[in-house]
C-alpha cells in the first residue's frame, strides 16, 4: 500500500530512498579499466574500512535529539577511457561554496546535496543537485558505486557518496550563487605528497590538500583521502606533519566563515573526539 501511495504522489519516503541505494548500479560495457578497478574496490566497502572511524557511523538521533538528515554527493571522476591505470588526465570534480553561503560558506566540496522527496535513490539526488549546482548533463553520467551513509556530526547530516564517471567534465561551471568554482582537479596533484598534510583542532585531526591557494579539509578531503588509497593511487607522505585547522584556514583563500565556526568548535571538539 505504502509503495502504492508512493508512486502516486511521485514522492518517496526517507526509508524507501535507503533502500533503492542499497543494490550497486550495473556497471556498463566499455567502462575505462581503471575506472572499473576504482569502483570495485568501493563497491566492496573498502573506502569506509580506511576511514576507520566510529564517529562517522549514523546514529537514530544527532546531539540534540533530532534524526540525522540525509544527503548524496557525487564523486565524479574524468580522464582517459582508454586507460587501464590511472591516466595522466585523471580528475575529480570538486566544488568551492561561495563566502555568502549560510552553511558551509567557503569550502571545497563534491557537488551534491540535501535528499528531497521526489529522488527515488541517492544517486537521483546526487545527479540532480550536481545538475543545479554545475550544469553538467546526468546523461553523461555513468553512476559505479554507493557507498554506505556517512555522518557528520557538526551538522547532523547522514551523506551517501556516489561514485560516478564521466569523460568529458569541460561544461561544469557554477551554474548558480552556491557556488564561485568548479573544476576538475588532478588525481595525481591530490595523490602529490607535497600537497598533502594533517591539520589539527583539540583531539580532532584529519588529512587536507592544498588545491592552489585554497585547502580542501574535513569530509570531503577524508572521502578523498580514503578513495586515493582504496584505488591504489596514493603516494607516501608524511601524516605527522600537522597544522593548526584555524591558522591554516586563515592563511588560505576559502574566505571560511573563520569566527563563528571557532566559537561552535570551542564548544564542542575541544570535549572529545569527533568530527568536521
Amino acid at each position: 500500500m505504502r509503495e502504492e501511495s508512493e508512486q502516486s504522489t511521485g514522492e518517496h519516503s526517507l526509508q524507501a530512498w535507503l533502500d533503492a541505494g542499497v543494490p550497486q548500479p550495473d556497471l556498463p560495457q566499455g567502462l575505462p579499466g581503471w575506472i572499473e578497478c576504482c569502483a570495485t574496490r568501493v563497491r566492496n566497502g573498502e573506502v569506509h574500512t580506511v576511514l576507520g572511524d566510529r564517529a562517522r557511523q549514523v546514529p537514530e538521533a544527532g546531539p540534540d535529539g533530532v534524526p540525522p538528515r540525509y544527503a548524496a554527493v557525487l564523486i565524479v571522476l574524468s580522464g582517459d577511457p582508454e586507460a587501464t591505470e590511472l591516466p595522466s588526465d585523471g580528475a575529480i570534480l570538486l566544488t568551492h561554496r561561495a563566502p555568502t553561503m549560510r552553511n558551509h560558506s567557503g569550502q571545497i566540496a563534491f557537488p551534491g546535496g540535501r535528499r528531497e522527496p521526489q529522488d527515488r535513490d541517492p544517486i537521483a539526488t546526487a545527479l540532480r543537485e550536481t545538475r543545479e549546482e554545475t550544469a553538467l548533463d546526468p546523461a553523461g553520467v555513468v553512476p559505479v558505486a554507493i557507498l554506505d551513509p556517512i555522518y557528520i556530526d557538526r551538522t547532523n547530516f547522514a551523506v551517501v557518496p556516489v561514485l560516478a564517471y564521466c569523460e568529458d567534465l569541460s561544461e561544469a561551471r557554477p551554474a548558480t550563487t552556491e557556488n564561485d568554482w568548479v573544476a576538475p582537479v588532478p588525481l595525481t596533484q591530490l595523490a602529490d605528497p607535497r600537497t598533502r598534510f594533517t591539520v589539527s583542532f583539540g583531539d580532532w585531526k584529519g588529512p587536507a590538500f592544498e588545491v592552489g591557494d585554497m585547502v580542501l579539509w574535513g569530509f570531503t578531503a577524508g572521502v578523498t583521502a580514503a578513495l586515493l588509497r582504496v584505488a591504489g593511487w596514493e603516494q607516501e607522505w608524511d601524516a605527522t606533519a600537522e597544522h593548526d585547522l584555524f591558522r591554516v584556514l586563515e592563511q588560505s583563500a576559502n574566505e571560511e566563515a573563520i569566527g563563528s565556526m571557532r566559537t561552535q568548535f570551542d564548544g564542542k571538539y575541544l570535549r572529545g573526539r569527533s568530527d568536521s
